[in-house]
């Protein structure tokens, strides 16, 4: 038998599955407090959850029996991933089920705010009936700018194209193709796009590069007049510098479902007396429908019973049981594969067309290494890991292995799996992008030592090695006397110690690359200061950590 917890309210659509399955004892109890909570998840072994019940690194140590967990949602926030996995718990969510749900009330909240329509109806039940007040402004004709054309920004395009509006996209991580699909033109400036825009609604993760997105100067770039309606995830929009542009008249109206920090507090920006006219707000109910709550309770609780199980879920971030299938030797490789496919991504600067992973060596065979098809989509788990290192970088910890090959499926991206005979190095995994227009073509390459230690030994044709931990900086340089010099002049005024430096050269380039592994941190300012004082063609700084 299994024993399944519910701690939050889950629609029948889904507990109805579990209720079914003979091998599960249900037990449902919402509303626990911290203690109760300890001490409800010591005998179970699935869990199905919401945003309220934290799946820390304290409750999952209580929880010794758990081996899945699924969140009947989309976000992550209340989940420990890294100590799920440590502890081989499965964690599942339910991407796709509110994609119409949050679609719909993005257009609900675009109506109310160019409408006016919670200001009106205050104004009615108050016994008044000033209709001057409340003069609107129509969406036919009018500029949307969509940031972010995913699942959910691609449904509201095809819904403002019906409403007559001319429909723009910032994403610099999808292709021409898929936006004009989408009935939308892509903008390559997110400033630029701004300033054009009468309404900008956003529909991106919140990772390290999306959040404050529309900070004081983006907000400054929008045109004067428009609408900011934000319905994806808080902290997207610096919320103060929001209130700030409203009360000045550079914004017209702001809609905001979520919010940097819920529930949004009593003295919070967007709630101040004075721009209580502009502002449409809503307690993060985007995915709050019917038909919403039980679509994503069937997702949630049919992925937890294949988990409990030990068959494939469609939905699982983490995946624990195909790596614990893994010899010690594959596992290194596998997360070697993902740190590849995360530089790999910090290395592109345009849409990618093709994904080519070639893997080299006896490891990659099928008859060493059969476990290697057990997986859905016919790839590798190195494969998939590569995929996912490099959705990462743009779309945050929320990809997961088993979504990665269909999220680069819906980005137009072709993926080339290869396998071929070792050779300077045993086995190696090598991961190639082609761009857009084939103008370029990125490549890096790594390998695992018998000793177990990770290394990347090529990138882009210059043979290099050096370990993919902590923080490295990559660079290409004019291969000649004095480079170095002032690269290492320039870190020592900036205060950051070099751990590690290895040098990559390519007969007949001129040209070298250098990859620098420095202790703490180094501010995108300073890189900026290297690429022109110590006359470098480009640098990057890479955090493995965020890979791991």
């Amino acid at each position: 038998m299994f024993k399944v917890l519910v701690t939050e309210t889950v629609s029948d659509a889904g507990l109805e599955i579990l209720r079914q399955d003979p091998e599960v004892k249900l037990e449902v109890r919402t509303g626990l407090s911290r203690e109760e909570l300890l001490k409800a998840v010591a005998d179970v072994d699935g869990m199905i959850t919401r945003s309220g019940t934290p799946l820390d690194a304290e409750v999952l140590g209580a929880a010794k029996k758990l081996k899945a967990a699924a969140r009947a949602g989309v976000g992550l926030d209340n989940i420990d991933l890294a100590e799920a996995s440590r502890r081989g718990v499965v964690v599942i969510n339910a991407p796709t089920g509110n994609t119409l749900a949050a679609t719909e009330h993005t257009m609900a909240m675009m109506l109310s705010l160019v409408r006016k329509v919670p200001q009106a109806c205050s104004s009615v039940t108050s016994g008044e009936w000033k209709r001057s007040k409340f003069v609107g402004r129509q969406l036919s004709g009018k500029r949307l700018l969509i940031i972010g054309l995913g699942r959910i920004g691609t449904q509201v395009a095809l819904r403002c194209r019906a409403f007559g509006m001319e429909v723009t996209a910032y994403d610099p991580y999808i292709s021409t193709k898929k936006a004009e699909r989408a009935g939308a033109r892509l903008v390559d400036d997110l400033a630029g796009g701004l300033s054009l825009a009468d309404i900008v609604t956003l529909h991106v993760p919140l990772t390290r590069e999306t959040r404050g997105m529309l900070d004081s100067s983006s907000l400054k770039a929008c045109k004067r007049g428009a609408f900011i309606i934000n319905c994806a995830r808080g902290g997207l929009v610096e919320e103060e510098a929001c209130a700030e542009n409203l009360r000045s008249g550079h914004l017209s109206g702001a809609a905001f479902d979520v919010f940097d920090g819920e529930p949004a507090r009593k003295d919070h920006p967007l709630l101040a007396e004075d721009i209580r006219d502009r502002v449409v707000l809503t307690p993060h109910i985007g995915a709050n429908t019917e038909e919403a709550q039980s679509a994503v309770a069937t997702i949630a609780c049919s992925n937890l019973l294949a988990a409990l199980k030990g068959k494939a879920c469609e939905n699982a971030v983490n995946l624990p049981f195909i790596e614990q299938t893994l010899s010690d030797g594959s596992r290194a490789f596998l997360s070697l594969a993902r740190k590849l496919g995360f530089l790999a991504a910090h290395l592109v600067k345009e849409p990618v067309k093709d994904i080519r992973i070639t893997l080299r060596g006896p490891l990659f065979s099928p008859e060493d290494d059969p476990i290697c098809f057990e997986i859905p989509y016919h790839y590798s788990p190195f494969t998939v890991a590569g995929l996912k290192g490099f959705l990462e970088y743009s779309h945050g910890p929320e990809v997961n292995y088993m979504s990665a090959p269909l999220l680069a499926a819906d980005k137009g991206i072709r993926v080339e799996e290869g396998r071929m005979p070792g050779g300077t190095w045993k086995n190696q995994v090598e991961l190639a992008l082609s761009v857009l227009g084939g103008r370029e073509e990125i490549m890096v390459s790594g390998t695992v030592t018998e000793e177990g230690r990770q290394r990347v030994v090529n990138i882009g044709g210059y043979w290099i090695e050096f370990v993919p931990e902590g923080t490295v900086l990559l660079f290409s340089n004019h291969d000649r006397p004095g480079v170095i010099g002032k690269v290492g002049t320039l870190l020592g005024k900036a205060g950051t110690n070099i751990a590690n430096f290895a040098l990559g050269r390519k007969n007949g380039s001129g040209l070298a690359v250098g990859a620098l592994q420095i202790d703490g941190d180094i501010k995108e300012a300073v890189i900026e200061t290297f690429k022109t004082d110590a006359d470098l063609l480009w640098a990057v700084k890479v955090n493995f950590a965020e890979a791991l």
